[in-house]
């Protein structure tokens, strides 16, 4: 992505050589590469690399010559002579090459970027008549500006428009941008997310809730919630690997009707038996997960079935009237014990009131 990102800024650019532009260092880099990313790994930069390379070894070879034919240049007279027409030969061979490349179309810009210059100079230089409009109308823009910079106006605009810019966030919000500006990002959107009137009431809350408080928790609490929070990711990322490797096995029918229509993928064994599974044949990927592995493994062991929405929905009202069944017969059992807890309750107490009268007749007796 950043390289076609680069690509992007290269076509787009306003002058022929792309480090010539002013005004488009990334502030967001370190500066010992902003001009690096300024070039954006083009062939101009691949050039200029390739002459430093080139450079670098002539210069060598050259120190080498000089120090094996124990030539003193110091002590030469024509030194300073022979740099001047080196330096000389440079200029005019850059010159030369340059109106070359620009004659051939190397590295043309798009006429397309230029076409407001064109318009600056086809609209030409206003008359007088029109300075009088020209100044109203700048004035009044002007105007209009401002009140849209003010603070009252943005705030009325956030309030307003508060769920169209929630809706729009994901198109506005480029990860360059987020980058870039994230502490104003954040702020503008604690703004709009949390600027709600305390008048206003909304209809989803219930008004005699209850206010609970945040509840204290001690080292063993929050040990629970990071290995309950560190499971649960990892749940999610191993059921994201193997996502399209379910969806690939899907077949062309239900397996129960023989359907083709509203099919689904089902497996045999959750993504949870299949972590502890997978966990016991590879201990070392407890922590650090391979992907490479679990989708080995999972392609392995995992077993599919495919049915129907048809299927599906009977399945789970077959599932949800043998409960209601089972419901009823455990309700059978309680009243059938109650009935015989009765019994034997009126037994022995028949039982104990015999024994009561002949504990005391022998007693009387």
């Amino acid at each position: 992505e950043y390289l076609e990102y680069c690509r992007a800024r290269f076509l787009q650019r306003e002058m022929w050589w792309k480090g010539l532009e002013t005004n488009t260092l990334d502030e967001c880099i370190e500066n010992s590469l902003r001009s690096v990313d300024q070039l954006c790994f083009s062939s101009q930069y691949y050039m200029l690399s390739t002459l430093h390379v080139n450079a670098i070894v002539y210069l060598v070879l050259g120190i080498v010559m000089m120090a094996r034919a124990k030539y003193n240049a110091f002590g030469d007279p024509a030194m300073s002579s022979i740099i001047m027409i080196i330096l000389l030969c440079t200029i005019v061979v850059k010159l030369v090459l340059t109106r070359i490349a620009m004659i051939v179309g190397l590295w043309s810009i798009r006429h397309e970027k230029r076409r407001w210059h064109d318009k600056i100079h086809a609209d030409g230089e206003p008359q007088l008549d029109q300075w009088s409009h020209e100044q109203s109308t700048g004035h009044d823009e002007y105007k209009l500006e401002g009140r849209m910079t003010s603070d009252a106006f943005r705030y009325k605009f956030l309030r307003y428009n508060r769920s169209w810019i929630i809706e729009q966030l994901p198109n506005m919000l480029t990860p360059r941008m987020t980058q870039r500006s994230r502490p104003y990002i954040m702020n503008q959107l604690a703004r709009i997310l949390g600027s709600i009137d305390a008048d206003v009431s909304s209809d989803s809350e219930a008004d005699d809730a209850p206010d609970f408080d945040v509840p204290a928790m001690n080292a063993s609490t929050r040990a629970m919630i990071r290995m309950w929070y560190g499971e649960a990711g990892r749940l999610l990322r191993l059921s994201g690997l193997v996502e399209p490797i379910i969806q690939q096995s899907r077949d062309d029918v239900c397996q129960f009707c023989l359907g083709r229509g509203s099919l689904r993928v089902e497996t045999c064994f959750s993504v949870e038996e299949m972590n502890r599974q997978f966990i016991v044949e590879y201990p070392e990927c407890k922590d650090d997960i391979d992907q490479v592995q679990w989708k080995i493994f999972w392609q392995r062991t995992q077993k599919y079935s495919t049915i129907c929405m048809e299927c599906l929905q009977k399945r789970a009202k077959e599932k949800y009237e043998g409960i209601i069944d089972d419901d009823r017969s455990s309700d059978d059992a309680d009243s059938l014990g109650d009935l015989v807890t009765s019994e034997l309750d009126s037994v022995k107490s028949t039982i104990l009131s015999t024994w009561y009268s002949q504990a005391r007749a022998s007693l009387n007796g």
